[in-house]
């Protein structure tokens, strides 16, 4: 049993990639369930449950939410290699946790700046021609408008065609 409560057999293997867990397990990368304990159960490094607390701690919306809860996986991962595995020197072995810490922070940091330009793109702002409309109801090429500037005009280039009337 996880501290969620749920079993280990609750998690999706193989990971579900169009769902928002498989997304960030994607991300993360926690695709492999492997038996880290010797005990003979395989599992993800982060349960399906941990994921979708990360994710409902995120803000904004998906996909920038997914990156965020992406990148709040790896800082968690990140934490836990550092106080970990430290600085380890054998005669044949050499590991740091410094290091291993320092690179999972910036891949965070590059999920975070990745989820900050996807919001931005989809903020539903849209920048369109300006259009105006005679309000004579004469044809653009009356006042020396191209009729190709009459964009969404559909060939109407009367004040009526224009307006539907």
């Amino acid at each position: 049993m996880s501290a969620m409560g749920t079993s280990v057999t609750d998690d999706v293997f193989p990971p579900d990639y169009s769902s928002k867990i498989g997304k960030i397990r994607a991300l993360v990368p926690d695709v492999e369930q492997v038996d880290y304990s010797g005990e003979g159960t395989p599992e993800y490094m982060f349960s399906d449950a941990h994921l979708a607390g990360l994710y409902a701690i995120s803000s904004g919306d998906d996909p920038a939410r997914i990156y965020r809860a992406a990148a709040s996986a790896l800082r968690a991962l990140a934490i836990s290699e550092g106080l970990i595995q430290k600085v380890i020197r054998t005669e044949d072995l050499q590991t740091d946790g410094a290091k291993l810490a320092s690179a999972l922070l910036n891949g965070a940091k590059a999920l975070e700046d990745r989820a900050d330009i996807t919001e931005e793109e989809g903020c539903g702002m849209v920048i369109v021609d300006f259009q105006p409309v005679p309000q004579d109801g004469f044809a653009y090429s009356l006042h020396g408008f191209p009729s190709s500037w009459t964009a969404g005009s559909g060939g109407r280039e009367t004040l009526a065609g224009w307006v539907g009337v």
